[in-house]
């Protein structure tokens, strides 16, 4: 295994900072927002808060996935996977106006959970898979700061566009970019020849 000064001098682990830093911040971001989004638009909050119960439910079936699909695929192709499901959740909040109908908030809300749902399996394994076990406490402690970060700025983001703008409509749209970051540094990570 690689300790954490031998992983730094790799892309590997930058690219799988990036990823799981952005990820954190857009899926918190477009998990916290809707609520008042959807209250803002004319849904009943009741409406809103089952869409985010659903969320945790779909997030839950995902992190069941994802384990078993790391026990079959690359792990860096089940994240790619649960990165996009997480934005094809966004882009369908992002179709959701007044007159929408229930079926497309709760196909948000499905998207979106099931995809975070894929976060922590697949860290784990690409920590391990690319630099070793015995220095993973220390590699996979610094990626998870990096998602815990992101986790706690993006709903600030979201906040703060609204407060700037009335709306959340930009910071959906920041959200969605970020993924399309996200997906290719994970796609372009490779196992340290070091190791």
């Amino acid at each position: 295994g690689l300790t954490l000064r031998q992983a730094s001098r790799h892309a590997a682990v930058w690219l799988l900072g990036l990823s799981f830093f952005v990820s954190g911040f857009s899926n918190t971001g477009a998990l916290h927002a809707p609520v008042p989004f959807l209250e803002d638009i004319g849904f009943p909050t009741a409406t809103a808060a089952t869409a985010l119960g659903t969320l945790g439910l779909g997030s839950a079936v995902g992190k069941v996935f994802f384990g078993w699909l790391c026990d079959r695929v690359p792990a860096k192709r089940a994240a790619a996977l649960g990165l996009g499901l997480q934005l094809a959740g966004v882009l369908v909040l992002l179709s959701i106006r007044a007159d929408s109908s229930l079926l497309l908030i709760w196909t948000y809300a499905l998207l979106l959970g099931f995809g975070i749902g894929s976060w922590l399996p697949t860290m784990s394994v690409l920590v391990s898979s690319n630099f070793g076990l015995a220095y993973y406490g220390s590699v996979f402690g610094v990626i998870a700061f990096l998602e815990s970060t992101g986790t706690s700025l993006g709903p600030l983001f979201a906040g703060l566009m609204f407060d700037a703008t009335g709306g959340y409509y930009y910071a959906f749209v920041t959200f969605a970019l970020l993924y399309t970051l996200a997906i290719p540094a994970i796609l372009l990570i490779k196992r340290p020849a070091a190791l």
